[in-house]
């Protein structure tokens, strides 16, 4: 669950993200393009105000929405991304947007622990990792069941050797 902080003016929220992160205001101002006075009038509440370009280069540096450094909100978590940012296509983003697909399903699958190892295993069949692991193990088992019948010739063998058979999977 995201981290939620009291309700405060924007320039305590600067103040403590500051604190909390270690950055001086020199460091800040560097950082987003102003002078130490311009932070520092901020911060104090005096007259010093922020540009909209710098508002969104502190939410940058430290991670944070910017309704959350704006007081809107008192979770810093941002909640929009950048489509590059996620990783989806466009497409994957107009599915979600749209509602095409249905977003808690596509949530209760993100969140879900297993579900790294999942699209790990999905990556390994459309590379063919699975497709070459299926066809060495079919490999094996025609092997062992030609064994089995052309070595050991007793009806026991021969309904092992079937059984073995039926153990191949399709490759695809």
């Amino acid at each position: 669950m995201a981290q939620e902080y009291l309700p405060a003016p924007s320039n305590v929220r600067l103040a403590d993200l500051m604190k909390e992160h270690n950055i001086s205001q020199p460091e800040l101002a560097k950082e987003i393009g102003c002078s130490k006075s311009t932070i520092s009038r901020f911060i104090s509440g005096a007259k010093g105000t922020l540009t909209h370009e710098q508002v969104l280069k502190i939410a940058r540096l430290f991670n944070v929405s910017t309704d959350f450094l704006l007081g809107e909100t008192n979770i810093p978590d941002r909640k929009n991304y950048d489509i590059a940012e996620l990783g989806l296509s466009v497409e994957a983003a107009k599915n979600l947007y749209t509602g095409r697909v249905n977003t808690e399903v596509v949530n209760l699958l993100l969140e879900n622990a297993r579900f790294a190892e999942l699209t790990y295993r999905i990556a390994q069949y459309f590379d063919d990792t699975f497709a070459s692991g299926i066809a060495a193990q079919n490999a094996m088992l025609t092997t062992l069941s030609t064994l089995l019948r052309t070595k050991v010739k007793t009806p026991e063998a021969a309904k092992a050797a079937k059984d073995i058979n039926l153990r191949r999977k399709p490759v695809y």
